[in-house]
């Protein structure tokens, strides 16, 4: 008898981590240390589609669309000085981060999970290749109330160049979901995925 998917809600977002992108090519990407990004509030993925058209005699004969990239907006509660260092490619000595227009930031890959309303379900993320930009950050005064500033990251993900893959997901709540892969999602970013067309197990 097939198992059911279970009825479960997004509800949070939690243990947002990034690592490193050492070397990508056609044999295969490598990854440097994971290391957590900052404590997550928001997580906003916009595809980047591209699409065509096919007209014969006067209408649409054919449509298609690709999608080409991912752009992550990530709102978190504040980006460590060290890190922001790491994914932005800026001088950092002796505590002091030097911030110049010729700093060009590296690749990452970017991982969290989105905890669900069923106890122990979540969803689970892997964005796999790409560059942060020079990110947002407002900062306000104290009045009657205490104003929290909070920092913002601008992402964008492209494809990797061993097999093609922008982002791997995995939804604890889904019948086919292999038990213990949770357990081990933050230990190392995903490869190997696709070969020859195929899912890779």
């Amino acid at each position: 008898r097939k198992k059911m998917n279970k009825k479960a809600y997004k509800i949070n977002v939690e243990n947002l981590v990034y690592a490193p992108v050492i070397s990508d090519g056609p044999e295969g990407t490598e990854y440097g240390e994971i290391k957590k990004l900052s404590e997550a509030m928001q997580i906003q993925l916009t595809p980047n589609v591209a699409t065509g058209q096919l007209y014969g005699d006067g209408v649409v004969q054919s449509s298609t669309s690709k999608l080409t990239s991912i752009t992550a907006v990530v709102d978190v509660t504040k980006v460590p000085i060290d890190v922001k260092a790491e994914i932005l490619g800026h001088k950092y000595e002796n505590g002091k981060l030097v911030t110049s227009g010729k700093d060009l930031p590296p690749y990452v890959a970017v991982g969290y999970r989105v905890p669900q309303d069923v106890d122990g379900i979540a969803e689970l993320v892997w964005l796999l290749k790409g560059k942060a930009q020079p990110f947002a950050t407002t900062v306000t005064q104290a009045t009657d109330n205490i104003n929290y500033s909070t920092d913002s990251l601008t992402i964008d993900f492209i494809q990797r160049e061993s097999d093609g893959a922008l982002k791997v997901e995995a939804d604890m709540a889904n019948s086919e979901f292999v038990e213990g892969t949770e357990k081990t999602w933050f230990d190392s970013v995903p490869t190997d995925l696709v070969s020859n067309g195929e899912i890779e197990s």
